[in-house]
């Protein structure tokens, strides 16, 4: 073979070699972001808590592809076992028994269940709890949704050491996450865990995501809404452009059929223009009638339309019970009478959201008009008794006497009754009316 040849020869066995060495180093690590291969475990952290440096995968890549009974990812199946021994703590390791723990995620959009606050405890420096959301992979292609999403905590001890980043705000526009991967066995049968152990816990930081694509996102200023029965609540929905986004985005907002007929949601405006790096609001009212139904995780749908592009952003929206209280009427509410005679006017008392107490009653006489003004002498009002004991939703009474002397000149009066109890105080009025006939 000439010197040519051989020179050839070996150039093409090189290459070959390093083809057949990057198939097998993707079919290891088949970490790809935005078309770059990312050498697997040399991604910097965000956090400058984090010494270190994370893996790019997927939710699909943490939890694998095994569906256990339930449905939900299995432990065996998993991508990163076993995950963090100790969820609490503020400096996990890097790997544990040779596997990665840190991770990179890219693209992941929130679920209904957004940013619930709950498992809190009393550290040296205040009281704090996780920050808990439910997250997607919009792209999984798996027919079993539970493989396809995944629960995610922003932990409480690392909130205590001052480590701990932001709450992100309940949004359709998509996330990375960095974290550390963590099992929790005790999940197995949550629906809302997605029944699996699997969690990133905790998250260490995150950011949005960048696309190439024009898009807008949907984003609500608060993790969950809130009414009370017989009231409203507004909260605002913000639209904004990504990466150049330009056009009309068209709203609309609806709850769950099962309360659609006790409590409506309206956006105005129900369209917004945006223009590239703008944004818009449009203020979201809530009105619950007092049959409404009390639950803290009923839904609002907000979907925002541009064309052949639809977001949806689910809201979990809680309708609570007013506090405790009471109110008070007169029947009648007003009474005629002569000068020198009374009248009796029955006041009731009814206890409203399970109030139970004492309410305290007085009565007081004022002129209506100006005839009545120049009397030498008003009408008195007495109540009996003017302490009575509500039980809960229950109600009571008490007579009003309201008497006038022959003195008294005829015109309209009002008697205000008024009731306290404790930081509670309301009052009703009867007119009563002094005529000679």
């Amino acid at each position: 073979m000439s010197r040519p040849q051989q020179t050839r020869f070996v150039t093409r066995a090189l290459v070959l070699v390093v083809i057949i060495g990057l198939g097998a180093l993707f079919a290891v690590h088949p970490y790809i972001a935005n078309g770059t291969t990312v050498p697997p475990g040399q991604l910097p952290s965000w956090n400058p808590a984090v010494p270190c440096t994370a893996v790019l995968t997927s939710i699909e890549g943490i939890i694998g592809s095994q569906p256990n009974a339930n449905g939900g990812a299995t432990y065996a199946g998993g991508g990163f076992i076993p995950g963090i021994p100790n969820k609490r703590a503020t400096s996990p390791p890097c790997t544990v028994n040779g596997n990665t723990t840190f991770v990179e995620v890219h693209g992941v959009q929130m679920l209904t269940l957004t940013n619930v606050v709950e498992d809190c405890a009393q550290y040296p420096n205040g009281n704090f709890c996780d920050t808990t959301s439910n997250f997607k992979d919009p792209k999984c292609a798996s027919s079993d949704v539970n493989l396809c999403q995944m629960h995610m905590e922003i932990d409480q001890a690392w909130k205590s050491a001052g480590i701990a980043p932001q709450n992100p705000p309940v949004t359709t526009q998509l996330f990375d996450i960095q974290g550390f991967v963590y099992w929790d066995d005790g999940h197995l049968n949550d629906s809302w865990h997605s029944y699996t152990g699997w969690e990133i816990h905790p998250i260490s930081a995150w950011r949005y995501s960048s696309s190439s694509t024009p898009d807008f996102g949907l984003t609500m200023n608060l993790n969950k809404l809130s009414v009370q029965q017989g009231s409203s609540s507004t909260a605002t929905l913000a639209v904004t452009g990504l990466d150049g986004f330009n056009g009309t985005v068209t709203l609309s907002a609806f709850v769950t059929s099962k309360i659609a007929n006790t409590t409506s949601v309206t956006l105005n405006p129900s369209s917004v223009s945006i223009t590239p790096g703008g944004s818009a609001t449009s203020i979201l009212t809530i009105q619950a009638s007092p049959s409404a139904l009390v639950y803290n995780y009923w839904t609002v749908t907000l979907k925002g339309t541009n064309g052949g592009v639809t977001h949806t952003l689910l809201v979990t929206l809680a309708i609570t019970r007013p506090p405790p209280d009471f109110n008070i009427s007169a029947s009648p509410a007003s009474a005629t009478i002569t000068p020198g005679s009374s009248r009796s006017v029955t006041i009731t008392l009814q206890s409203m959201y399970n109030f139970t107490g004492t309410v305290n009653l007085a009565a007081s006489v004022a002129p209506a008009d100006t005839t009545a003004s120049l009397s030498p002498v008003g009408p008195s009002a007495s109540l009996s008794p003017t302490s009575v004991n509500i039980a809960g939703n229950g109600s009571a009474t008490s007579t009003l006497s309201v008497s006038t002397s022959l003195l008294t000149t005829p015109g309209t009066y009002t008697v205000t009754i008024r009731a306290d109890s404790g930081t509670l105080s309301h009052s009703t009025t009867v007119t009563i009316t002094v005529s000679l006939m």
